[in-house]
């Protein structure tokens, strides 16, 4: 994501490239979050789906250097491959950014997805804020929030946000699912979704293959999945790591370290941290209350 600003010429001699914050990536996507100089420039043509938020107002011009600068609000962009982008900034601020690559939106949605499918907007400079830029830059903070704590709610929780990101930043109108939106999944189909959730206990499960397992879109899985079980995948997830541990911990003399990376959890602290949250207990009770059973 390094070619997503560039320094202009005229504010070489007191400007400085962009700090990144926080920086994640995974198999379709990648995050972003960035702190600016007092002045530079950008002239890129996305190659993927990039959805942006600004976190603090500044002064921005859109297109030549001939436009005014504008005093532009905390708000949310959205820009579809192969838009040409070109501009300028005065003042310091910060911005998150998300790219994504036209196969995960595809994967996401359940069809193919055009550049006239993508919502455009761009940031609130001659535009009144509205909702969308609340949602958007609210997602961005939950999914820079996530990453910068280690990711304790697991990849499925980070792979929700971007999905979700995804729905925000089309015209979701233009184009159908071949999927039923009521339906849940079947007996068979949890099976295996289980199945594989399990043999990917200690790494990172990702939805795009939950949803290539059963041939359907990430957007109907989550939602059949959450009608058939009560719970969103990662929810799911998250009381298999507990549960798969607490079997661990009561049958084992396994240290808990090894414990909490058997099951999938960071470290020992995460795990503990998920036991309490889901069973109102810590790790060691566990096995305290096997040794006082005997």
């Amino acid at each position: 994501m390094a070619n997503i600003v560039r320094q202009a010429e005229r504010w070489k001699r007191h400007s400085t490239p962009p700090k990144t914050l926080a920086s994640y990536e995974e198999p379709g996507w990648e995050f972003q979050e960035l702190e600016y100089g007092p002045g530079g420039a950008w002239d890129i043509v996305t190659a993927k789906l990039h959805i942006a938020s600004h976190l603090d107002p500044l002064l921005q011009r859109i297109g030549p250097a001939s436009a005014p600068f504008l005093l532009v609000p905390p708000s949310a962009a959205v820009s579809a491959p192969g838009d040409c982008l070109a501009g300028a900034w005065e003042g310091n601020g910060r911005s998150q950014h998300i790219l994504i690559s036209a196969g995960f939106v595809a994967t996401t949605v359940g069809s193919d997805v055009s550049a006239q499918t993508v919502s455009r907007r761009r940031f609130a400079r001659t535009r009144e804020l509205d909702s969308r830029d609340q949602i958007i830059s609210h997602l961005l903070e939950a999914l820079s929030l996530e990453i910068r704590n280690g990711n304790p709610s697991g990849s499925l929780f980070l792979q929700a946000i971007v999905a979700t990101l995804i729905y925000q930043a089309l015209n979701i109108s233009t184009f159908k699912s071949t999927n039923s939106p009521n339906a849940a999944l079947s007996n068979e189909h949890l099976g295996l979704v289980f199945d594989l959730m399990d043999s990917q206990m200690a790494g990172r499960p990702s939805l795009v293959e939950f949803a290539s397992l059963l041939g359907v879109s990430v957007q109907y899985f989550c939602r059949a999945f959450k009608m058939s079980t009560g719970l969103s995948p990662h929810q799911h997830m998250l009381r298999r790591r507990v549960e798969f541990a607490r079997a661990m911990i009561e049958t084992g003399s396994m240290p808990l370290s090894h414990v909490a990376q058997a099951a999938g959890f960071a470290d020992q602290s995460q795990m503990a941290v998920t036991f309490r949250k889901v069973l109102k207990a810590s790790p060691s009770h566990f096995r305290h209350g096997k040794t006082a059973s005997e």
